[in-house]
């Protein structure tokens, strides 16, 4: 285990431990009345207590009178890059790891050591390396067991992950770190009953681990068992009341319960702890679009906006309300910037075609459902609409096409035939749009009853009143 995470050494119950501290916090000019002559133990006690405090500046200066005066000594070495591990100064500290193996190569602790300094500095590969000689010198060495596991975790290679924890939990049954990092591992390889069976288990022996209950949360959201991860994510608040990663979630969750009051109330909490959290604003404003509170919905994705402009989403959300309270103009605004930062969503491309259309906008129109088709060519309501928008244009040929293609996309669909039949009979082709009706209501027989020609096909309703 790396020392840095290790109990203070001076326990500050210690009715000597004060006295104590003082005179090693005055250390150097103790050491500079005594020249060469001093206590290479108290020395090293000195170091001890600097590196247990965290105060690794001072540790560095006393590790480096401790080299002067006793130099080529592995445990001086390997003190010293553990001290510049705690600076950050990984390159340093590694020399002095390598030193340390000089000195003795079969010292299990520094090629630890080493690993957590290698995977600390993005060396993952190498970290791999100075725990798999750990491991050949003491096979049975937990440690380096579990940051083997950690390092491969990182390297999302979680089988050989969930390799070392399971070894870990052969040789410490109840190892409850195993068990977390289990059920992480786990989650990330969509095994979620296996996850959630690793975080119980982690639970049990710390119930007061509020990240255990938030991931847990997670993975039942993962599984949309909304209900029981907001059950997760209400203990993990229980236990700490500012984590807002864990009120975001909890909203998602009854967002997608349809709680839409209480999601909103969670994303409001979760702005109170981080106030520049765009997802929960644009949330928010998709939570008052579904409200049908369209107004509001505008302010909260303008605020997402605000704190993110980057945020394709809320443009596109901000437009969509707009164009519900028929703001087209406005809609094509934010439709328009989306597609700046996102060009390949077919949805907004939808959208701003309908936008365009709304407008009278024809040529406009066409053009974006053809990119719609081209993006999601089996989008048979876009092909539809791409045919309304040519019939309106009276480019029937190109109509009639368009909606054939939805036909092909959506067989058992009625309404792409009715259109077909309206193109032929403004043609006269008065038995070809028979046909296309007969076809339509064989799919759907219910229309038989609610089709109205009277509204806009006064010659088709003399031609079938001749029929009779």
């Amino acid at each position: 285990m790396n020392p840095f995470d290790d109990t203070e050494f001076f326990n500050e119950n210690d009715e000597n431990s004060s006295e104590n501290n003082d005179a090693r916090d005055e250390m150097p000019d103790y050491l500079s009345g005594f020249g060469r002559n001093f206590d290479s133990e108290h020395l090293e006690e000195t170091v001890n207590h600097f590196m247990d405090k965290g105060q690794y500046q001072k540790a560095l200066e006393y590790i480096n009178l401790l080299l002067e005066h006793y130099p080529f000594t592995s445990d001086a070495y390997h003190k010293k890059a553990l001290i510049l591990d705690g600076l950050g100064q990984y390159t340093e500290a590694l020399e002095y790891y390598d030193k340390a193996i000089e000195c003795n190569p079969s010292d299990v602790e520094i090629y630890l050591n080493r690993g957590i300094t290698l995977d600390s500095c993005g060396k993952k590969e190498a970290a791999l390396n100075s725990y798999k000689k750990a491991l050949e010198l003491e096979p049975d060495n937990i440690e380096a067991l579990f940051n083997q596991g950690l390092t491969y975790e990182r390297l999302e290679k979680f089988d050989e992950a969930i390799e070392c924890f399971n070894k870990v939990l052969n040789l410490e049954p109840n190892n409850k770190d195993a068990f977390y990092e289990l059920g992480y591992c786990h989650d990330f390889l969509d095994m979620f009953e296996k996850s959630l069976e690793y975080y119980d288990k982690h639970i049990e022996f710390s119930p007061t681990n509020h990240n255990a209950w938030y991931n847990r949360g997670i993975v039942l959201n993962r599984q949309g068992k909304f209900l029981k991860a907001i059950e997760s994510y209400e203990m993990c608040l229980a236990l700490c009341e500012n984590f807002a990663s864990a009120w975001y979630n909890a909203a998602n969750a009854y967002a997608s319960l349809g709680r839409l009051h209480k999601a909103i109330e969670y994303y409001e909490k979760a702005i109170t702890l981080r106030s520049n959290d765009a997802y929960s604003y644009h949330n928010i404003g998709n939570a008052f679009e579904e409200l049908k509170e369209y107004n509001k919905a505008i302010d909260y994705f303008s605020k997402s906006i605000e704190i993110d402009p980057t945020n394709y989403e809320s443009y596109y959300g901000r437009g969509n309300c707009y164009y519900c309270i028929n703001e087209y103009s406005q809609a094509l605004d934010n439709y328009n910037s989306a597609i700046v930062l996102c060009n390949d969503f077919s949805e907004i491309w939808y959208s701003k075609a309908d936008a365009e259309y709304a407008m009278g906008n024809f040529t406009e129109a066409i053009a974006s459902y053809e990119k719609v088709i081209k993006l999601d060519i089996d989008n048979y309501d876009a092909w539809f609409d791409y045919g309304c928008a040519l019939l309106d244009a009276k480019k029937y040929d190109e109509a009639l096409n368009a909606f054939e293609g939805s036909s092909k996309s959506n067989p058992d669909w009625a309404d792409p035939y009715y259109e077909r039949a309206k193109i032929y009979f403004l043609r006269a082709e008065i038995e070809k749009g028979l046909e296309m009706i007969e076809i339509g209501f064989r799919l759907n027989p219910q229309d038989r009853f609610s089709f109205d020609f009277e509204k806009d096909w006064e010659k088709v309703t003399n031609f079938l009143m001749g029929r009779k």
